[in-house]
């Protein structure tokens, strides 16, 4: 099949004439929140479109994937292929690896990462608050970036469409994968949701075929194809996932094991003896952390006399009292730049960030906007 979007050639998206066109080309059945009233009795065309694109996702989001509640204990296994380039290679060859993963309940999983130096451990979850992962070694990894790119295009392939309130001005094109119609629901003017991160990552572009399938979602640089759609315990999952950074295929993902979980028991999940419990992930649609106290960096500029620009991603863990520990950055290039931005973020403050009415630890990502323009905490600025 071949795919259109920016892959090869643009995705033919044109925008819906009227509602019934979506109503023709796709069974939408879920209900949301309907818009804010307009001054008129009737309601506009764009309106219309707003309300149909909010269903249009909250289907998707009921039809697709493993996440969520109502699915039985399942056991997962997906083969991996990816290209790690890193710096100065030209020429990466291709590697490989697996995720495995035991659901027994939504929050109760053990999930195995198995592969080159750096791919390889264990987490667990056994509870909402109770997450741990393997004990650290001479062979450390990033349990977050790795599930983000081998697992969860598979397992939770809408989690950011959490980030999409249903109050957000949303909008519905049509589109063309290899003769297969697609609707593609997006959010119109996203920035003015998101000022201080990249507003197509935390908002990304969902297009559905008629059967409400996932096909394609386009995030930031990233494009992602699902193919191979097959139904589980009522969710459409795809076996064959493709993603795509500036048009180059980087990572492959194929569902070798998709079973219902027979011998379902606390034991499944139980941590390892050396297992190390893990701070709380602000997961896509949780309340963000309010800073308190936020102070610029002194930026380097980059060989060659030209300043940075862009948006720079900083991990972080908030501490119980609201201080705040940095974690690796590997998105960073720049050592430089990587040490100015930690060396002030880490001078942050937050309010402590309350989960179930106490104090967590928790990780986070601060978007750091390098533009030109003086820093401005972000409690200084207008809320979107």
């Amino acid at each position: 099949m071949t795919i259109l979007l920016s892959l090869m050639k643009p995705l033919r998206l044109a925008a819906l004439a009227s509602s019934a066109a979506l109503l023709l080309s796709c069974s939408v059945v879920a209900q949301s929140p309907a818009p804010a009233s307009a001054a008129s009795d009737q309601p506009s065309a764009n309106g219309e479109i707003n309300a149909l694109a909010h269903k249009l996702l909250l289907s998707g989001i009921k039809a697709n994937g493993l996440a969520g509640s109502g699915i039985p204990p399942w056991h997962l296994k997906i083969d991996v292929q990816y290209i790690d380039p890193g710096f100065g290679n030209s020429n990466p060859k291709p590697l490989s690896g697996s995720v495995e993963q035991w659901t027994v309940a939504p929050d109760q999983w053990r999930r195995t990462f198995t592969g080159q130096p750096g791919h390889n451990f264990s987490e667990w979850s056994v509870a909402r608050l109770e997450k741990f992962q393997s004990k650290p070694s001479h062979d450390p990894f990033d349990a977050l970036a790795d599930y983000h790119r081998f697992g969860r295009a598979v397992i939770d392939p809408l989690a950011q469409a959490a980030n999409i309130h249903p109050d957000y001005e949303m909008e519905v094109k049509r589109g063309d994968l290899g003769g297969i119609t697609l609707n593609c629901v997006s959010v119109v003017n996203p920035k003015r949701y998101a000022p201080d991160d990249d507003p197509d990552v935390v908002f990304p572009t969902y297009c559905f075929d008629p059967d409400l399938h996932l096909r394609i979602i386009v995030s930031g640089k990233t494009t992602t194809q699902f193919d191979d759609i097959q139904m589980f315990q009522g969710r459409a999952v795809a076996h064959d996932v493709k993603m795509r950074l500036d048009g180059a295929l980087n990572t492959e993902l194929k569902v070798s094991v998709l079973e219902p979980l027979a011998d379902a028991n606390a034991d499944r999940v139980k941590p390892g003896k050396d297992a190390v419990p893990q701070p709380f992930f602000i997961e896509p649609g949780l309340p963000r952390p309010e800073a308190v106290y936020e102070v610029a960096a002194a930026l380097p500029i980059q060989p060659g006399g030209m300043p940075f620009r862009g948006t720079f991603n900083v991990p972080i863990l908030i501490r119980k009292d609201g201080t705040v520990k940095t974690l690796s950055a590997p998105e960073i290039w720049s050592q430089d730049l990587k040490d100015a931005l930690q060396a002030a973020v880490s001078k942050w403050k937050y309010k402590p960030y309350m989960v179930d009415g106490q104090p967590v630890e928790a990780q986070y990502t601060v978007g750091y906007v390098i533009d030109g323009k003086p820093f401005v905490p972000s409690y200084q600025k207008a809320k979107p």
